[in-house]
């Protein structure tokens, strides 16, 4: 063995005086072993069960043989060498050669590598959503079916005077075109434009492959006077057509028209708000749109028609109305039959009295019968909600007396000509 490789125990057991043997810890206690006396360990130079043995020597019994690690340099005296970091051959990066000592990963790298992946992640949904949208576009969501339906989705759709091949061909779109290349807000606009006596139109689109078109036909029910003639208008004030006279078997509707008003076939006619107890304009609404509540704002004149129009239909009077005055929002009035004028006051509670008014007017027994003409007034509300009805009959205009004729004075004289004379 070399010299070089003997452990320092050797090295000091070779040149310093044999020490004592260590003392058991039963022989320090007082205890014997029974059986086989126990063996000594040799005194002397012998090698001690702790110290290091050479490589070349064999191991103690009972000890598996001890082998270098790789790397291990065999000539570091015995020493335990420092351990190697190992890199994996299969990570990115890896060169074969001599192992190189891994770098430091930063903080400041760990973000960078995030944000990256973050970015590329969203490249990727940015790739797929862009690849969706030129399939859909060009592979599916063709438009293979046109549908003419009421508002209520039931068929076969009232059209009024037109036609549903009227109404599809109007709509420009052509088949196995995509569903989304058209706006469906500007198609219903050009049909609202090119047929005036559809009320109400709205297109829309229903996946996979369908355009529907939902319509109401409008009906002949106003007629107002404008500045260059007379209109004709629809439930819904939709100018249906212009006339110079007057047209007869139509609602007389008086109403506050904006200043320069022209008509226009299709148009919806708004009209101004007025009301005479608050000079309430419409200049004045958009002053004071910041101020005003739920509570305190005044409902639009459409809002008004619309109600007054549900609630006459629902108490059984449209049949008989004649006119219908809504020019001032705080005097609301119609006119029934052409001989009772029904007050109706603002626009509040007025469903309870056209309930009052339908009974007064369609109940021969408890209210006017068919002859009567006069003014009816509903408009009276009391302090605690109650709403009195008054009728004024129209005052019967005395007949003149006929004047006696008066005698002719030549007739007086042929009469005094023929009577013979007195004896």
């Amino acid at each position: 063995m070399d010299y070089n490789q003997r452990s320092r125990g050797q090295k000091s057991g070779a040149g310093h005086p044999a020490r004592a043997p260590r003392r058991s810890v039963s022989s320090r206690m007082g205890l014997e072993k029974r059986g086989a006396p126990a063996q000594q360990p040799p005194r002397g130079n012998a090698p001690r069960p702790n110290q290091q043995r050479g490589p070349n020597q064999p191991p103690r019994s009972g000890q598996p043989p001890r082998q270098n690690r790789p790397g291990q340099n065999q000539s570091n005296n015995g020493r335990r060498p420092r351990p190697q970091q190992q890199i994996n051959p299969q990570k990115s990066g890896y060169t074969p050669g001599s192992p190189r000592r891994q770098r430091r990963v930063t903080q400041a790298e760990i973000l960078r590598r995030t944000r990256r992946r973050r970015f590329l992640g969203m490249l990727a949904v940015l790739a797929v959503l862009a690849i969706g949208a030129f399939v859909s576009v060009n592979l599916l969501f063709k438009v293979a079916i046109f549908r003419v339906e009421n508002f209520d989705h039931s068929t076969p759709a009232d059209t009024g005077i037109y036609t549903e091949d009227e109404i599809v061909s109007a709509l420009n779109i052509e088949k196995n075109s995509n569903l989304f290349c058209f706006s469906t807000a500007e198609k219903t606009k050009e049909l609202q434009a090119q047929f005036p006596y559809l009320d109400k139109v709205e297109v829309t689109v229903q996946m996979p492959a369908t355009v529907v078109v939902q319509l109401t036909p409008a009906t002949e029910r106003f007629t107002c006077m404008y500045s260059g003639g007379w209109m004709v208008l629809s439930d819904a004030l939709r100018i249906l057509r212009l006339e110079v006279s007057q047209p007869e078997g139509l609602i007389l509707l008086n109403a506050k028209l904006p200043d320069n008003f022209s008509p226009a076939i299709g148009q919806q006619v708004i009209p101004e708000t007025y009301n005479s107890l608050l000079a309430y304009t419409e200049s004045s609404a958009e002053s004071d749109s910041t101020d005003a509540t739920p509570e305190s704002a005044q409902p639009t004149v459409t809002d008004i028609v619309t109600q007054l129009w549900q609630l006459l239909q629902d108490d059984g009077l449209l049949d008989g109305l004649t006119a219908l005055d809504i020019s001032d929002t705080s005097q609301l009035s119609f006119t029934y039959q052409g001989r009772v004028d029904v007050l109706l006051g603002n626009s509040s509670s007025l469903d309870y009295k056209l309930r009052l008014a339908a009974k007064i007017l369609t109940d021969p027994d408890k209210g006017l019968s068919g002859s009567d003409r006069g003014t009816l007034d509903v408009s009276d509300q009391l302090e605690d909600g109650e709403i009195r009805g008054y009728f004024q009959p129209y005052e019967q205009p005395t007949p003149t007396p006929e004047p006696a004729p008066e005698p002719d004075p030549e007739s007086e004289n042929a009469e005094n000509a023929e009577e013979p004379p007195t004896e």
